[in-house]
């Protein structure tokens, strides 16, 4: 009887040590991850935040470049409107570059944010998410309004044409690679000028500005938007949160 209690003892200590063992292979494995993750975290990071230097350069050269051409001759231009447009090309592989580490650093937070992390270390990565996805809007911003159709229309409204439609289609899908193609593949009941709309919207236009460029009344557009998103809804009826506008839900699409 007391050979048998032993060996049950036995066993049992043995599959607590197992068990032991077990968990403590999991935790390093865990902690390996963590820390994989986080150092890689931190690579994206670095490379994000010198990117956004380097447009930054870029943005004050395109600007200063473009405040000298108004002072020259056309035949002294084109030197300078070429290099423009090489500045205007790297900012946009940059902006591309920015987005896909966005993504991944997004994939990662993800994955940190399932493993067993201390408090503070959950806050310092927060806080650090949030301050990349303000700098990567920011840039955005910055990146569309040195172009130099939207810094025209900015500054001078006038009826848009249907060239210009098409150029500015061509910028939105630029900086949100493929945002007419997906609206379209996940909306195909909205019309042409919805679209237009939304390319005007997603560029950061006010509703008085659209309406210069469309040869309508503020109202006229604030009918339209409102027409458009109860087309979006028909097609998901869960597309926008409770209370979002159309401007907030394009922002994020």
């Amino acid at each position: 009887m007391e050979l048998r209690i032993a060996v049950v003892v036995s066993l049992l200590l043995g599959v607590i040590l197992a068990l032991i063992v077990l968990y403590q292979q999991n935790l390093k494995k865990k902690e390996r991850t963590i820390r994989r993750l986080s150092s890689e975290l931190q690579k994206y990071s670095k490379q994000l935040k010198d990117n956004e230097v380097l447009m930054a350069q870029n943005n004050e050269s395109i600007q200063e470049l473009q405040m000298q051409l108004s002072t020259q001759k056309a035949s002294e231009q084109e030197a300078k409107l070429s290099l423009i447009k090489q500045l205007e090309e790297q900012n946009r592989q940059l902006n591309l570059a920015n987005q896909n580490l966005q993504h991944q650093i997004e994939a990662h937070w993800k994955q940190l944010k399932s493993a067993p992390l201390k408090a503070p270390h959950l806050q310092e990565l927060t806080t650090e998410m949030l301050r990349l996805k303000e700098r990567e809007e920011t840039l955005t911003g910055q990146l569309i309004s040195t172009h130099p159709l939207v810094a025209e229309l900015r500054s001078k409204p006038r009826f848009l044409q249907p060239e210009d439609f098409v150029r500015i289609a061509t910028l939105v899908n630029k900086i949100y690679p493929h945002f007419t193609e997906r609206l379209t593949e996940a909306f195909p009941n909205l019309t042409e000028l919805d679209q237009q709309l939304c390319c005007l919207i997603k560029l950061g236009f006010s509703v008085s500005q659209i309406a210069v460029f469309m040869a309508v009344s503020p109202t006229s557009v604030s009918q339209q938007k409102s027409r458009m998103k109860k087309r979006i809804l028909q097609q998901k009826t869960d597309s926008f949160t409770e209370g979002e506008t159309l401007d907030l839900w394009l922002h994020r699409f």
